[in-house]
């Protein structure tokens, strides 16, 4: 216990300083990318693995642990991540549940109760957790039961934590084949649910949150934190807005938590700020594309600044679902990548 625990204490504290420095380095060195950074990552794992299984306790825990620390570095691009994941979940995960099948019989050891029973406990414990915390932080009623769904999935950790449980004898196959049945059946309904729940809110027409004052048909900045800046700019002078300075630091601090920017070219920034009093969209596109280390790695040429009143967040939700919605379309995207001058661009918009 006492391995473990400074184990971990070292990783989540020198550990991850040490894997954001090396991290810094491939970057650096400019090194083959994600290549690079995905190789260091596999043997980060494989050493934490090694250490864990050394202590006494299974590996997955190290490898679960190195995630942790090479997730929380900033200088791992968001296409490195999408690879990575891609990588796991193309590769690790079949040949983690290839395993699990070629070790236990599960069509022997079905229990058609006990899939149900598990199944019915395990969401109906994250969901009312998820519950009880998001009620504790005081968050809107309209988005609570959206962020309990979400968290309703057992996934990888529940069939990891049963097999564990398993190994030490602590349960039987049958219950160890419910609680894997219970992870993916929670799992198929999450979407299905979800969209249910979204479905519920009030639709809202976030045409009435542009103003064509607020388009920028050709951005002038080439980086991500002058183009914020120059769309905030638009907005900065107008009755019940907070100034420039204090638009830019929200949103900029917003994006430094995680980035904004989506595949095919978009990105869509957003503050909540209580100096606000309506929501806003501030509209740009950059004809050359801007580096918003998008998950794709592509530029970005469309960006879409959203600020909201601090007290309506469920209106956030509702605005960037419809700009990823209609900005997943291609045809969308052309439309509005052809326009030149302001009036062209508001009407393509508009459109």
């Amino acid at each position: 216990l006492l391995a473990t625990t400074a184990f971990t204490v070292f990783c989540l504290t020198a550990g991850k300083s040490a894997a954001d420095f090396v991290i810094n380095k491939i970057r650096e060195k400019r090194l083959p990318e994600p290549g690079s950074s995905l190789t260091f990552v596999c043997l980060l794992g494989s050493l934490c693995g090694a250490v864990t299984l050394k202590i006494g306790i299974h590996a997955l825990f190290g490898f679960f642990i190195a995630g942790i620390m090479a997730r929380e570095s900033r200088a791992l691009s968001e296409r490195t991540r999408n690879v990575i994941s891609q990588m796991v979940h193309a590769l690790f995960i079949p040949l983690f549940f290839a395993n699990i099948g070629l070790k236990i019989d599960f069509l022997k050891n079905i229990d058609g109760f006990l899939i149900i029973f598990m199944s019915v406990l395990g969401i109906a414990a994250r969901y009312i957790g998820a519950w009880l915390g998001v009620t504790m932080t005081r968050h809107p009623r309209v988005n609570r039961s959206l962020i309990s769904i979400a968290h309703t999935p057992g996934g990888e950790m529940q069939i990891v934590v049963g097999i564990l449980a398993l190994e030490y004898g602590l349960i039987t196959e049958p219950v160890f084949v419910a609680i894997v049945f219970g992870a993916v059946i929670s799992s198929v309904i999450l979407g299905p649910w979800m969209s249910l729940a979204l479905r519920r809110r009030r639709e809202i027409d976030i045409m009435e949150f542009f103003r064509r004052r607020a388009v920028r048909p050709e951005l002038r900045a080439v980086d991500r934190g002058p183009a914020i800046r120059e769309l905030c700019e638009l907005v900065a002078d107008q009755d019940g807005v907070p100034d420039l300075e204090e638009l830019y630091a929200a949103v900029i601090s917003r994006e430094d938590v995680i980035g904004t920017g989506l595949e095919n070219g978009i990105a869509i920034p957003h503050a909540r700020m209580s100096g606000i009093r309506h929501p806003m969209i501030i509209v740009g596109r950059s004809a050359r594309g801007i580096d918003w280390n998008a998950p794709d790695g592509q530029p970005t040429h469309l960006v879409f600044l959203l600020l909201t009143p601090q007290d309506e967040d469920w209106i956030q939700l509702q605005i960037l679902r419809h700009i990823a919605r209609v900005m997943g379309e291609e045809r969308q995207r052309q439309i509005l990548s052809r326009p030149s001058d302001l009036a062209e661009f508001w009407e393509a918009l508009r459109m």
